[in-house]
């Protein structure tokens, strides 16, 4: 048992990506959700609020985002615990990044509780990029793994392949 993180990346979805991708966390099936430097109930205010960091720092024709799916297993993989979890997972980025996440139930797309978190590329504090290397990424899943306790899985997604 292992839980699956998986990262989904654009870098040619430019900022209607970012739109799709907020109203992707408030569509109706989210369970719970957060945020963190955003409006997390108001997939508009949040996209706005993204987007003017964006534009703050001139980087609205970079990869505006990525998105992290949680997928949790075994003893993890249920509402209660995602629910408490999620937060604390997204808030690995809370100092630098702006972030939203909603927790998902099993459904036809994953036997699994699954949270999503899309996170803004742009640094609130200095406009750099999120490097998504393999180092960074490592010390995600780590974050995950000790907050869940369990092992991880990385999987790299493509965007094409998925609804948003």
């Amino acid at each position: 048992m292992a839980i699956i993180v998986k990262i989904i990346r654009d870098s040619d979805g430019g900022l209607q990506y970012l739109q799709n991708a907020c109203n992707y966390i408030r569509d109706g099936r989210e369970l719970t959700c957060g945020g963190f430097g955003v409006n997390p109930f108001d997939a508009k205010a949040a996209y706005r609020q993204m987007e003017a960091v964006k534009s703050y720092y001139g980087q609205t024709s970079t990869n505006p985002l990525l998105h992290f799916i949680v997928s949790f297993d075994g003893p993890t993989d249920n509402l209660v615990f995602a629910s408490q979890a999620a937060p604390v997972i997204a808030a690995f980025f809370k100092d630098n990044y702006q972030v939203m996440w909603s927790v998902h139930h099993a459904d036809g797309d994953s036997a699994h509780y699954h949270m999503h978190l899309v996170m803004n590329s742009v640094n609130l504090q200095n406009g750099k990029l999120y490097h998504s290397g393999p180092s960074e990424l490592n010390q995600f899943c780590c974050h995950v793994k000790a907050v869940t306790g369990m092992e991880y899985q990385l999987i790299y997604g493509n965007r094409k392949q998925r609804k948003i």
